[in-house]
C-alpha cells in the first residue's frame, strides 16, 4: 500500500513540475518613448548638472572640488570643469531645439558621460573642512617645538610619533576613499589624541 501511494505521489509530482514547465511566461511589452518623454527626462537632469557645475570650487568642504586632486596640476579643476560644462552646454540645446531628434537626445546625453566622470571623481562626497583645520593647527604646534631636552622642547621620540599621527592624518584627507564623515570624524579624534600626546611631551 505505501509503495503505491509512493509512486502516486512521484507521479503527482512529476506532473506538476512537466505542467509548470510547460507553463509560458507573459509576454513583456515595451513601449518606446516619445520624443517629449525623452526631454521631459533629461532636460532636469541636465539642467540641475549645469548649475551644479558652474558653481564649484576648490576646497575641502563638502561638494567642493578636491584640492588635492587639484594641486596635482593647477589647471585640473578648471579643464575638467569647463569640459563638462561644454558637454551640458552643447546637450541643453540638443533638447530645446525646435528640429531636434530622439537618436540626438541619446547621443548627447551619451557624451556627458567621459566629462562627467572625470568631474564627480574629484567632487568631495563628504566634509573634510573639520579635518584640514585640524591639520593645520597640528603643523603649527608641530613647527613651534623642536627635539631636545631645554625647557619647550619636546623628545625626539614624541617628534617622530606627531609628525607621523599628522601625515596619516592628512593620507586620510587626501584619500578618494574617504567618502563619509564618520571617516573624517575617525581621522580628526587620533589626530587630537596625537595632539593631546605631543603637548604632554614638552618639557616643563
Amino acid at each position: 500500500m505505501k509503495r503505491i501511494e509512493y509512486k502516486l505521489l512521484i507521479l503527482v509530482l512529476v506532473c506538476g513540475i512537466g505542467i509548470h514547465s510547460c507553463t509560458k511566461d507573459p509576454s513583456v511589452v515595451v513601449t518606446p518613448k516619445t520624443l517629449n518623454e525623452y526631454v521631459a527626462e533629461f532636460k532636469p537632469f541636465v539642467n540641475a548638472e549645469l548649475s551644479f557645475a558652474r558653481s564649484r570650487k576648490v576646497g575641502y568642504d563638502k561638494n567642493e572640488y578636491s584640492a588635492t586632486l587639484n594641486a596635482v596640476t593647477a589647471t585640473a579643476f578648471l579643464t575638467i570643469q569647463k569640459a563638462y560644462l561644454t558637454a551640458l552646454v552643447a546637450d541643453s540645446l540638443v533638447l530645446v531645439s525646435p528640429t531636434t531628434t530622439i537618436p540626438q537626445i541619446v547621443a548627447g546625453n551619451q557624451a556627458l558621460g567621459t566629462p562627467g566622470k572625470a568631474f564627480w571623481t574629484g567632487i568631495n562626497l563628504c566634509d573634510k573642512r573639520p579635518l584640514n583645520d585640524a591639520i593645520t593647527v597640528a603643523n603649527t604646534l608641530n613647527s613651534s617645538r623642536i627635539a631636545g631636552t631645554a625647557i619647550g622642547n619636546v623628545s625626539v621620540i614624541a617628534k617622530a610619533d606627531f609628525t607621523l599621527a599628522i601625515k596619516n592624518s592628512t593620507t586620510a584627507r587626501d584619500a578618494a576613499t574617504t567618502t563619509i564623515d564618520r571617516q573624517v570624524k575617525e581621522a580628526i579624534d587620533k589626530l587630537n589624541l596625537a595632539t593631546t600626546a605631543f603637548n604632554s611631551a614638552i618639557i616643563k
